[in-house]
């Protein structure tokens, strides 16, 4: 089975904003498109004097937003006379998914196509390309055929049928051939209330395409005595996961997990937590830093403490 032939338009991985804060309420801003990879199935289709049939099928995973460039050529025969005219065409298809968030894409497909009729004179002017440019919605595994080129010279026409899915996960069982490493360097900075954070720890992670890194770091800060005078400390927790899941088009689509608690610990009263727990998908190229903004607010001035802020940056190498 043949591939697309070329990925284009890069998407930034954007900064994340994480908070152990309550839920947005309904009159937050709506949600952007989700990011992650969209695996896109395309069968071109034929139909002249032979009938119909297929000229291959074509599979690549897309990033939502890139643009996969798909080129075929096909010899169109004349469906009317006994002449057997044929055209020689060529067809170059662009294909952008955007992610549903039910799992579907809308897919944006302009094509051009060129035709050369047989035993034509070289000094005939050539004919200006063809275009065409739709966009549809497809459910999940949906297929849809969509009209791309009808010949006025031989009847002919071409056809996409178009269909797209989630990618599958990488396999476990790959050989240690197949396996494709990636290098991480996770650092992290922390701040208290509205100061600026501050460098604290880098470290570096080995993972497997498909396969988790993680990464678990901890601190114990003393907080002032309680009202009663018992002594206390802040108890800070967390775990970063980093899963590479996809490779498309020189750049990685990479699942963060960010997941512990902060807890006000006192000699004399139960631990008060704050739960941290969240995952995102990012898409980055080798190099480049992707962050994460974490803020976690206390419960009150009680606590001896109000605000602390993490900043995780992740640079991969692949």
């Amino acid at each position: 089975m043949s591939r697309l032939l070329r990925v284009l338009v890069s998407i930034a991985a954007l900064p994340l904003l994480v908070s152990a804060a309550p839920p947005p309420t309904e009159a937050s801003a709506a949600p952007l498109p989700p990011t992650g990879a969209v695996r896109v199935t395309v069968e071109t289709i034929a139909v002249d004097r032979r009938g119909t049939w297929s000229l291959g099928t074509d599979v690549a995973d897309l990033f939502s937003g890139d643009t996969g460039v798909l080129e075929k050529s096909a010899t169109l025969i004349s469906r009317g006379g006994e002449s057997g005219a044929r055209e020689m065409v060529k067809m170059t298809t662009r294909l952008t998914p955007i992610l549903s968030p039910g799992g579907g894409c809308t897919l944006r497909i302009e094509t051009e196509t060129k035709g050369v009729v047989a035993g034509r004179s070289a000094k005939a002017k050539p004919r200006q390309p063809d275009r065409t440019r739709a966009t549809i919605v497809l459910e999940p595994e949906q297929e849809r055929l969509v009209d791309t080129y009808a010949s006025a010279a031989t009847q002919g026409r071409l056809a996409l049928k178009v269909r797209c899915e989630a990618p599958p996960a990488a396999s476990r069982a790959m050989s240690e051939s197949d396996l494709r490493f990636v290098d991480f360097v996770l650092s992290v900075a922390r701040a208290e209330g509205d100061k600026d954070p501050q460098p604290m720890k880098s470290n570096q992670l080995h993972a497997v395409l498909g396969r988790a890194a993680s990464n678990l770091f901890s601190f114990n800060v003393p907080l002032d005595s309680d009202v009663a005078g018992a002594k206390r400390y802040r108890r800070e927790k967390v775990e970063v996961t980093l899963t590479p899941t996809l490779m498309s088009g020189g750049r990685m689509q990479i699942v963060i997990g960010v997941h512990g608690e902060l807890a006000t610990v006192s000699a004399d009263a139960a631990p008060v937590t704050h739960p941290i727990d969240h995952e995102d998908t990012v898409v980055i190229a080798p190099g480049e830093k992707s962050e994460v903004d974490i803020d976690v607010h206390s419960s009150g001035p009680e606590e001896g403490w109000k605000r602390v802020h993490y900043r995780l940056s992740v640079v991969g190498t692949f």
